[in-house]
């Protein structure tokens, strides 16, 4: 916390202007605190129920960890649950920029006897750069998270998102669209399905998925600040696949093009330093 201190020299000085019977009008001493200090470091993780991979129809849980860090004094940043974990390189009240980086878990044919035949889909790490503006500050952010994936598809996806931000005391509403590309190598990976691959599986055809729209939909998050240190989260999100993913067999046959994720998250945040 934050101190003020006043010198000895000062006080005497006080004291003999109080006593003295010509003094002048007294004037109130100008304090100086010391600058607060040290970091406040704030730990996390969601859990969340939804789709198992892109399209399908059955529910999985997944989780998510998360941290962040901030200077003492300085307000907390609002994120979305569905945001990547990301640094801000570069960070005024309106704009920010900086590397982010998001998990996508994987589809296994041995999951369910409707897979078989296709190619295992294993967990990927996507990494990349996000770029956010508040055109209304506080109250209305737009972010867009630009990611190439790393070990189960090599391709490259687009999200972007608005959220109106509104606080109600202790509570935090937030909301708005979201919308999802993906590039020809993501598409094919995710929704494709090859000649051999239709033939293994005999209820799917061959399909050659395209890039562009992968998804369009809304989501929205409820925090609740319990005390400074624990923050709790309750979110949904609900996306509509679009365009090759919509047409895709492994939707049409297998899975839906409705997608919604239930999630509830917690944070906790402690002081270092100073």
């Amino acid at each position: 916390m934050a101190r003020s201190t006043l010198p000895m020299a000062l006080l005497a000085g006080l004291c003999v202007a109080i006593s003295s019977a010509q003094a002048a009008d007294p004037v109130a001493p100008v304090l100086n605190p010391e600058p607060a200090s040290g970091w406040i470091i704030s730990l996390g993780g969601t859990a969340q129920l939804g789709p198992k991979y892109d399209g399908a129809s059955k529910a999985g849980l997944s989780g998510m960890p998360s941290i962040s860090w901030r200077r003492v004094g300085e307000d907390a940043g609002f994120s979305s649950p569905d945001d990547g974990l990301d640094y801000a390189l570069y960070e005024t009240k309106t704009f920010s920029f900086g590397p982010v980086a998001s998990f996508r878990s994987g589809r296994y044919s041995g999951t369910d006897v409707k897979l078989t035949g296709l190619r295992d889909l294993p967990w990927t790490i996507e990494a990349g750069a996000f770029a956010e503006f508040w055109p209304i500050q506080d109250r209305l952010r737009t972010r867009i998270e630009i990611r190439q994936g790393f070990h189960g598809h090599h391709g490259i996806v687009a999200d972007l998102s608005a959220d109106w931000v509104e606080k109600f005391g202790a509570f935090t509403l937030s909301g708005g669209p979201r919308l999802s590309l993906g590039d020809k190598a993501f598409m094919r990976k995710n929704f494709g399905v090859s000649a051999g691959e239709a033939a293994a599986n005999g209820w799917l055809t061959a399909y050659r998925a395209q890039g562009g729209l992968k998804s369009a939909g809304v989501g929205a998050a409820l925090d609740y600040e319990w005390s400074p240190a624990w923050t709790t989260t309750t979110f949904v999100k609900y996306e509509r696949l679009l365009d090759s993913a919509d047409t895709s067999p492994i939707v049409r046959v297998l899975g839906q093009r409705d997608q919604v994720t239930f999630g509830l998250g917690a944070t906790y945040s402690f002081k270092i330093g100073g």
